[in-house]
């Protein structure tokens, strides 16, 4: 296995050759998934493997991705771990309009430029496996124990507050 992608790549060449790649990646390597992260500590098993897709007629690939992403929990705050695994089909188009025939199922990339950065397409795929609100399930919330008890003001106090509108009443009173 290797330890590295390679950055750039020419989709077509890649296809035309039957090229796949295998690698573990670790996710220090993704700044902007990173930022998404607890801590980026584990490694990403990544297995691309470029071809020509026969049912479509376009350059294709199908991607796995299996890793564990550290998160924080939104109900205590703490990192927890979150496995995630995902296989995709996609395709390289020129145009989008060639793309409306497609299935939903399959990602759609517009190559405009004759190489893309491989560690970019792995990076996009691997931001969409993070969930927006992540909950580990088994957390509690970190909160005050209700057996507590809470000191409210007592309603002496509350009632020495002066009123607001108590100039008023002296003006109605007096109205010279």
């Amino acid at each position: 296995m290797l330890d590295k992608l390679p950055d750039l790549i020419d989709p077509v060449y890649s296809s035309q050759h039957d090229k796949r790649f295998v690698a573990r990646v670790n996710q220090e390597r993704f700044p902007r998934l990173k930022q998404l992260l607890f801590s980026a500590e584990h490694d990403v098993e990544v297995d691309v493997h470029f071809y020509y897709h026969p049912q479509y007629k376009m350059h294709g690939f199908d991607m796995e991705l299996d890793t564990v992403f550290t998160l924080e929990c939104q109900r205590s705050l703490k990192g927890f771990d979150y496995p995630s695994s995902s296989t995709i089909t996609g395709v390289f188009v020129e145009s989008m309009a060639l793309a409306e025939d497609l299935p939903s199922d399959v990602e759609v990339y517009e190559v405009s430029e004759e190489k893309i950065s491989l560690m970019d397409l792995v990076e996009d795929e691997l931001m969409l496996s993070v969930p927006l609100s992540p909950i580990n399930e088994a957390s509690e919330m970190d909160y005050q124990n209700p057996s507590e008890e809470v000191e409210l003001p007592e309603e002496k106090e509350l009632e020495k507050k002066e009123n607001p509108f108590a100039a008023l009443k002296g003006l109605k009173d007096n109205p010279n």
